[in-house]
């Protein structure tokens, strides 16, 4: 997919190992970077992803905008980057889900003390369950030697699974840390859908073959996920996003 890299911007807390990430991206899959920042409206009504105005506001609030150090981080990491911001009104969930519709990439940043957030919790779950591109979520916080890991779920079709692999693989990569996969009924041997996983991995190996790999068990899967300590984490997008459950 050719869409833009999109990061979520949490204006109250600059994390520069967030913006990296995501330029970092960006800038492998030679495509845009565009910042994504939601603002919460207080009456119902309005879809997400309007731009805001308010007739009583004659400038925008402070927060509203990207940070100038973030901006320079990002054209430092991706130069040849195209990069833009948009400030939406909405909840940030229907906000991220609206943006990540034409994304090829949606960059979230995390920290282990939210790990009991109600909001951030909301926007990563509508993700999971409704993204139609991979999600990576960095732990700002975690220590430079954590390691990556990568979760597939068996909504994922064998090119999702693929595709949220390459993206790991090339963090770990680029990090210098070994690789946590973490598998749940994945379609390993999905050729019937044109990709084979299990083809695919001895490429990524030879690809990579400075990152160290490591098969976790999915049971207690939720908790393998956010319980396992891991400075990002890549999520495969849901192939069953936007098809009618029965």
């Amino acid at each position: 997919m050719d869409g833009p890299v999109v990061m979520a911007l949490d204006s109250s807390r600059e994390v520069p190992a967030v913006v990296d990430c995501a330029a970092r991206e960006a800038d492998r899959r030679g495509v845009a970077l565009r910042f994504t920042q939601a603002i919460a409206w207080p009456t119902g009504g309005i879809p997400a992803g309007v731009p805001p105005w308010d007739p009583d506001r004659s400038e925008p609030r402070e927060r509203d905008g990207l940070p100038p150090a973030a901006s320079r981080r990002a054209h430092m990491v991706a130069p040849k980057a195209d990069i833009t911001h948009e400030v939406l009104l909405g909840d940030p969930a229907a906000v991220l889900e609206a943006a990540a519709r034409d994304a090829s990439l949606v960059v979230l940043g995390r920290h282990r003390q939210e790990a009991g957030d109600p909001c951030r919790d909301k926007v990563v779950r509508r993700l999971m369950r409704h993204g139609v591109c991979p999600v990576l979520v960095v732990d700002a916080t975690a220590d430079s030697t954590a390691p990556v890991l990568v979760a597939v779920d068996a909504s994922a079709s064998a090119v999702e699974a693929v595709e949220a692999m390459e993206c790991a693989f090339a963090e770990a990569s680029a990090r210098g840390v070994s690789l946590l996969v973490l598998r749940r009924r994945l379609p390993w041997r999905a050729r019937a859908r044109g990709v084979s996983v299990a083809a695919a991995l001895p490429g990524l190996r030879r690809r990579f073959p400075d990152v160290a790999v490591c098969r976790l068990s999915a049971q207690g899967w939720r908790k393998r996920i956010w319980g396992t300590t891991a400075q990002l984490v890549v999520l495969a997008g849901d192939s069953s996003a936007g098809t009618p459950r029965r």
